[in-house]
Order: C-alpha cells, then structure tokens, then sequence
C-alpha cells in the first residue's frame, strides 16, 4: 500500500539527470544547466527546504554560474537576508575558468559570500 503523500510536489531532484548533478552534500545542490532549454545560466547552486507556495519544487534558488562572451566566468550567490528582512545585493565575481566559478559557488555555499574574486 503506497503511502505517499500524493499531493505534494516529488521535487526537482527526481527530475534532474543524474549527471547533471555536479554536487550534493545532503543540503546543497550545484546542477549543470549546459542543454537545458530556456537556461539562461551554466549551472546553479539550490538548497533543499521545505515545501511552500514560494518552493513548491522543495528547493531555493541560491546563485548561478555562467560562461561571459569575452571568456571569462561570471558567478553570482544570493545575500543572506538581513536583521530587516531585506536581501543585500548578490555577491558578484568574475573568474578565469569554469571550475573556479563553480568551486567559489560551492565553497561559500553556508556564507553567502563569494569571498575574494580574481
């Protein structure tokens, strides 16, 4: 007897090939976008969270990756929300190769801060 709670959303996870997941610890999610339709980015970095109107996929958007025309990589990651419930800037920086943008995303993935920026 299934068990499972039909109405609510499986997730984006069970949606994503397997190896478009690049990184995973549990909590933190980085997800090549390279081929996917529509994508306006080469990878992002999600959180899981619970279910809700605002993340019905059970999963927040934290920042993006992305390849610029001149070459270099552009990577972005949301601000933790202040004391007043608004959102500071997003954490900007530009890198020389894709592996960077990717390991600065995931490294700061807990501080929201992309640190310092070649």
């Amino acid at each position: 007897m299934d068990t499972s709670d039909s109405s609510q959303s499986p997730g984006v996870l069970p949606q994503l090939p397997r190896e478009s997941i690049l990184q995973d610890d549990g909590e933190h999610i980085l997800v090549s976008t390279k081929g996917v339709e529509g994508s306006r980015s080469d990878g992002i970095l999600l959180r899981r969270c619970a279910f809700s109107l605002t993340t019905p996929l059970g999963c927040e958007f934290l920042g993006q990756y992305r390849h610029l025309s001149d070459g270099l990589w552009h990577a972005t990651m949301r601000s933790k929300r202040r004391e007043d419930g608004k959102l500071d800037p997003p954490q900007v920086g530009i890198y020389s190769t894709e592996l960077d943008a990717m390991v600065n995303l995931w490294a700061n993935r807990r501080s929201f801060d992309l640190g310092n920026r070649a």
